[in-house]
């Protein structure tokens, strides 16, 4: 056992597209452009797409059914502060779009699909022990997003959405991975809860019953993430992850360090 340092109390500020990382994170890159191994403070750059090709909501307000599908892509620019080679905040900013069919009764079928339009998240992991080749680590973080509605339909007919119509989504995440290090692959495994809730608003009126809004939250609390980056130690680090149990995605990252 090398290191072991004290798990600090977290505090983030949602959804939706949450990649978990991996949990070595901060100790993965230690030479950057500008900043040496001795420094104290590194500053990262990055790219991130999320697919999620199903996260298991249900409808939890008056209005009941179920949603047959709640899938979403987003595209996000990520700025990371690594501290002591230990330490991670970040922040991330970019576009979301989503699509959604919800079945409010047996005989109808609503799909919305939105606009690719602005997301944000704020975060922090910490690599609080170290073991031979593994590395524990910690994560937490909040993603939000209300892209407005481009269409909706009812049983196949367009219905033109208001132009207030949108839908807000936000989630918050806290998760538990270890990473390894195998050559220049640093494969890691994670458990993660998170609580996740949109909100269909400003609906047209008629379009459903008696309301014009209605809320979802995910069904299932808990999942499992699977993934691995790719280092040298110098420089960058590119990362691949799948997301299971309470959704299906797939992340792809990449990272540079000045």
């Amino acid at each position: 056992m090398k290191k072991i340092l004290p798990l600090l109390l977290l505090s983030t500020c949602a959804l939706s597209a949450l990649e978990f990382g991996n949990p070595g994170a901060p100790g993965i890159i230690e030479k950057g452009l500008f900043f040496s191994p001795n420094n104290t403070i590194a500053i990262q750059a990055g790219y991130q797409r999320d697919w999620v090709f199903d996260r298991d909501m249900k409808a939890v307000s008056k209005v009941r059914g179920r949603l047959e599908e709640f899938s979403y892509v987003a595209d996000q620019g990520v700025l990371t502060m690594n501290i002591f080679k230990r330490i991670q905040c970040y922040g991330s900013v970019g576009a979301l779009r989503i699509s959604s069919r919800h079945t409010p009764n047996r005989t109808t079928l609503n799909e919305y699909e939105t606009h690719d339009e602005l997301t944000w998240g704020v975060g922090s992991r910490i690599l609080f022990l170290q073991w031979q080749k593994l590395s524990f680590g910690i994560d937490g973080k909040y993603q939000s997003a209300k892209p407005s509605m481009r269409w909706m339909t009812s049983n196949g007919t367009p219905t033109p959405p208001a132009s207030n119509t949108e839908i807000r989504m936000h989630e918050w995440q806290i998760g538990l991975g270890v990473s390894g290090q195998i050559s220049l692959l640093y494969p890691y495994i994670g458990v993660k809860y998170s609580n996740a809730k949109s909100e269909f608003k400003n609906l047209p009126k008629d379009f459903l019953p008696n309301t014009t809004r209605f809320n979802t939250s995910n069904r299932r609390k808990f999942g499992l993430v699977l993934g691995s980056s790719i280092s040298n130690g110098s420089l960058f680090s590119l990362n691949v992850e799948a997301r299971l149990i309470d959704e299906e995605a797939l992340s792809l990252s990449a990272e540079l360090q000045f």
